[in-house]
């Protein structure tokens, strides 16, 4: 039997601008599709296309939907449709979703914030993935199309390499004040920290970012989102878990969707306790890897692309 194509509409670049990068997370999402070998995959960069285009890349999208006849999209958009020039107008998505009857997917990693996209792509999608919250759904007008799952990873890349972990703890990621307090409170205990990264800060890609997961005992992750009390789980949770370093995650509830604290993770509350998490588990290396070894293996059992994609696979087509 032959395996489906998959077409994926989606940014090249890091929030659609050439000058912060490659998009490493929608990178990770058709590559964790393609590491799986469940399907034929192509990718449409909207954001990439529309530099020097002498055309309107919508009927280059169109066209190319009519020749390679995709039996299946999926679509990651941060913008209103037609908003902007890096994006697909509503008269595409119709015709690739009602004229040419092609199953549309989309993905939301952040849909406990504003909702105005996830609604305007609702009429075109059969299927929305979304990530981060559980409810998020909730308040959508047609939750039944909502799927709530982990973030797949691409497991060529995502995986524990078995090097020497010479990095104690880890933060990779934008520096918030209160992100920022905490990573001066581990400092101000004379713990070595290694913090890197930000989507528009420092650019890390991808292969770097999994060897820093795979050299680090601890990685640090904060549960909330922009806004206070607005918990979520995040990529950073099975990328570390895949990579096999032990993650100790701010106190949330979102996590518990995946794993059960003390045995797959580490959680932590005020800061004071952050500090002295890190000094125990620094110090009780059997503890830290039995830890590990349990998110890791659960991880690699549960939440792997295949599982992923298949049931993708499965509720599309």
């Amino acid at each position: 039997m032959s395996k489906p194509k998959a077409l994926f509409i989606l940014d090249k670049w890091c929030f659609g601008n050439k000058t912060y990068g490659i998009s490493e997370w929608e990178t990770n999402i058709w590559k964790s599709l393609e590491c799986t070998d469940l399907a034929e995959v192509t990718t449409f960069h909207f954001d990439d296309r529309v530099i020097g285009a002498r055309t309107p890349v919508d009927s280059e999208l169109i066209a190319l939907c009519t020749r390679d006849k995709p039996d299946f999209i999926c679509i990651i958009l941060y913008r209103l449709p037609g908003s902007h020039n890096t994006v697909p107008t509503y008269n595409t998505l119709s015709i690739l979703a009602r004229r040419m009857n092609i199953p549309i997917m989309a993905i939301w990693g952040d849909i406990q914030g504003p909702t105005r996209n996830v609604e305007a792509l609702l009429p075109y999608t059969k299927l929305n993935i979304h990530t981060a919250q559980y409810s998020g759904a909730d308040k959508m007008s047609n939750s039944k199309t909502f799927y709530y799952s982990w973030v797949p990873k691409d497991e060529r890349m995502f995986y524990d390499y078995k090097i020497e972990r010479n990095i104690p703890i880890l933060y990779i990621g934008s520096t918030r004040p209160e992100r920022t307090s905490a990573i001066t409170c581990i400092k101000n205990a004379a713990i070595d920290i290694l913090c890197t990264g930000g989507e528009r800060n420092e650019h890390i890609v991808t292969s770097e970012y999994a060897t820093l997961l795979n050299r680090t005992k601890i990685n640090l992750s904060f549960s909330y989102s922009g806004n206070p009390g607005v918990n979520v789980v995040n990529a950073r949770v099975f990328e570390t878990m895949l990579c096999g370093a032990m993650l100790l995650e701010q106190n949330g509830q979102e996590i518990h969707c995946f794993y059960d604290p003390f045995e797959d993770y580490v959680p932590f509350g005020p800061f004071s306790d952050l500090v002295d998490k890190v000094k125990y588990y620094l110090e009780h290396a059997e503890e830290r890897l039995a830890i590990a070894k349990h998110g890791h293996d659960k991880t690699v059992e549960r939440y792997n692309a295949k599982l992923f994609w298949e049931c993708v696979i499965e509720r599309l087509l």
